[in-house]
């Protein structure tokens, strides 16, 4: 181990217009006390590629893949490669309040036996800024979604104990998969009352891309957890909210068929919500007037 607490890992694809911007809230820290790994996934474009070239500084490592392996083999390979305690993720189209680090260090050496550090989230976009608290990490809501921040700073030690990313969900839905192996493993958190990360809210990210699969993600964590999912009651909230999500990306899409089929399994399952029943009135719908319709509720939404 160095001298620092903390590793901040940043894992690239084509992000180039954001990567530069995620770099410079890493080097305008308020505290030196740190190293960072970036993380060039392969077949990325040539400006995210000349960003990544270009970027260089004492404290940081860079690791260039010939192919692509997707998110989480790239946040993997950032963890196994760090020389600190602590591993503190960072999306390439995100940022690091400048304060971040040394909040982070500071609990670090006041509490040495956290496993893990929780905090506010500043949600942005050219046109919004809104705080989330993730004041509670609600296990109610664990069932069917992920309540806090999915790149949370974590000892790496405990990243090793809950087993690292399930290799069946690299493809989304690794980080809900995970924090319900932290919850599995009791491991000891802290939630700080400031603002330690910066997500930027953007279409076709990697977040976004794996919702029309959410059912099937919820059926691999039922499997995969069945000490958290213990009960019958558990399993139905997680399918039915899952089979909802899906439902609702694709009614947004406008593929009304696949949208009304996930959506009256979710009816089945118990889950009772109005766009479902929408949703299904949609598919039944002439041709024009389910695009009259469609238009109309774009129309409201400007």
């Amino acid at each position: 181990m160095n001298k620092n607490n903390i590793t901040i890992g940043i894992t690239a694809y084509n992000e180039g217009q954001y990567l530069q911007e995620a770099w410079d809230s890493v080097i305008n820290q308020t505290t030196n006390n740190w190293e960072a790994i970036m993380i060039l996934d392969g077949g990325s474009d040539i400006k995210t590629e000349k960003v990544f070239d270009d970027i260089s500084h004492p404290s940081l490592r860079k690791i260039k893949l010939g192919e692509n392996n997707g998110p989480y083999h790239c946040r993997t390979l950032a963890i196994n490669n760090a020389n600190t305690e602590w591993y503190c993720h960072l999306d390439a189209d995100d940022r690091l309040p400048p304060s971040a680090i040394k909040v982070l260090n500071i609990t670090i050496d006041r509490e040495p036996n956290l496993d893990f550090i929780r905090g506010q989230s500043l949600y942005f976009n050219s046109d919004m800024y809104n705080i989330r608290e993730n004041r509670e990490f609600d296990l109610e809501k664990l069932v069917y979604t992920l309540p806090i921040t999915g790149t949370s700073p974590i000892k790496i030690k405990l990243f090793n104990s809950v087993g690292g990313y399930n290799r069946d969900l690299y493809d989304g839905g690794a980080d809900w998969d995970f924090w319900i192996g932290v919850v599995e493993l009791e491991a000891k958190g802290k939630y700080l009352n400031k603002i330690i990360y910066e997500r930027r809210i953007r279409e076709n990210s990697v977040g976004a891309n794996w919702v029309q699969r959410r059912h099937e993600v919820a059926d691999i964590l039922i499997k995969s957890h069945p000490k958290f999912f213990y009960n019958t009651y558990k399993k139905k909230l997680c399918l039915s909210k899952s089979y909802e999500f899906a439902a609702r990306e694709f009614r947004k899409n406008e593929k009304r068929k696949k949208a009304a089929f996930l959506a009256k399994q979710a009816l089945d399952l118990g889950n009772d919500n109005p766009n479902l029943h929408a949703i299904m009135k949609e598919a039944q719908m002439p041709y024009l007037r389910y695009k009259l319709r469609r238009l109309r509720l774009k129309l409201n939404k400007i």
